[in-house]
């Protein structure tokens, strides 16, 4: 039977459900429930993906939860899924019997595959649908914003929108046009503005793909540059965290929250922006500091929010970034069907069968 070492996560950890039989019951369930949302047969699709892949099921699956867990589990792993430690000749010689290493995103770049390489180890990166919807999410949300969607929404009457603080009034048609009748300022073009992303992964890649055909250009920050020719692939210009919240009129969220992003952007951050900067974040809310985003929105520094997470889920009714009319909070919704993510765990499945001897 196979031994497949994995980096514990959320998403990763579903392995364990689809490959491993001595995974417990409660797991099973509690993967069967989040599933049913667009998958209320889950469990007779994992029996399905069993059935397809029988060189990975039955598999064991040892989760790690540090590099130093991980790299002891490859003594007898046969295949090894990551996102984030490393794959390096420290742990290459303590994995004789490994056959491949998948990457659970696009940057292989923790991995040296050179040395892979010279040992014969497959390596394999999962350009995730779910990241695709995300990435569609966050520039939905950059577009509805722009075009103040939804300050907006529904607002078809003088007296709606007059009530709202908007100055609606016909213009005098014998002699122009009535387009805009309502009369609201501040409707955004993207192509002449200015985008910044935080974190230039798989997501933020998308959107700089996006951002770049309407014409905008593309700064991003990171804790890591990359090298030119990716830069130049993406569209994109390396900056430092203070030239992105001050040179940008529209930023994206789009790093891991842990010790070094927790609070990233702060009041000295928001402080440096443009007025009427919009910020977007499908990342996880902690990147921001709330007290300081509050602040921001309510002196009219930001001209706009759009976050997918949220600081409490559920979050309570007496939240204060619900009393904003330019904000738009949606309930954690853009990795959209969990159709796609069983896409994305059955095309890893997969890989890890073919590399399997």
């Amino acid at each position: 039977m196979p031994t497949i070492a994995i980096q514990d996560d959320h998403v990763i950890r579903a392995l364990t459900v689809l490959l491993d039989p001595d995974t417990g019951d409660e797991r099973r369930a509690a993967f069967a429930d989040y599933f049913s949302v667009d998958m209320p047969d889950f469990l007779g699709w994992v029996d399905g993906l069993r059935k397809r892949h029988p060189k990975a099921f039955p598999s064991k699956v040892i989760s790690t939860f540090s590099q130093e867990e991980f790299r002891a589990a490859l003594k007898d792993a046969d295949a090894a899924v990551i996102e984030g430690f490393q794959v390096g000749e420290a742990e290459l010689a303590v994995a004789p019997k490994l056959r491949i290493v998948h990457v659970f995103g696009s940057d292989t770049r923790v991995v040296d595959e050179a040395a892979c390489a010279r040992r014969g180890i497959v390596v394999r990166p999962l350009h995730r649908r779910v990241n695709l919807q995300v990435a569609e999410h966050a520039f939905a949300l950059i577009m509805a914003l722009a075009k103040r969607m939804a300050e907006t929404n529904k607002l078809l009457s003088i007296e709606k929108l007059q009530a709202r603080g908007f100055p609606a009034r016909i213009y005098n048609r014998k002699h122009t046009a009535n387009s805009n009748w309502a009369r609201i300022s501040g409707v955004r073009s993207l192509g002449t503005s200015t985008l910044g992303i935080l974190g230039l992964g798989s997501i933020g890649r998308n959107i700089a793909g996006w951002a770049n055909a309407f014409g905008m250009t593309v700064l991003y920050h990171q804790r890591s540059r990359l090298p030119a020719d990716m830069e130049a692939r993406f569209g994109v210009r390396y900056v430092s965290l203070d030239e992105l919240m001050s040179g940008s009129d529209f930023v994206s969220v789009n790093v891991p929250l842990n010790d070094s992003t927790r609070g990233l952007i702060g009041k000295a951050q928001l402080d440096r922006v443009r007025p009427g900067t919009i910020l977007v974040n499908v990342a996880r809310a902690e990147v921001v500091d709330h007290d300081a985003l509050v602040d921001a929105l309510a002196s009219r520094r930001l001209g706009g929010l759009g976050m997918d997470v949220h600081y409490a889920e559920p979050t309570p009714d007496d939240e204060p970034l619900l009393t904003f009319d330019n904000v738009i909070l949606s309930p954690h919704i853009a990795i959209g069907s969990r159709v796609h993510g069983a896409e994305d765990l059955e095309e890893l499945v997969g890989n890890l069968a073919a590399a399997m001897r």
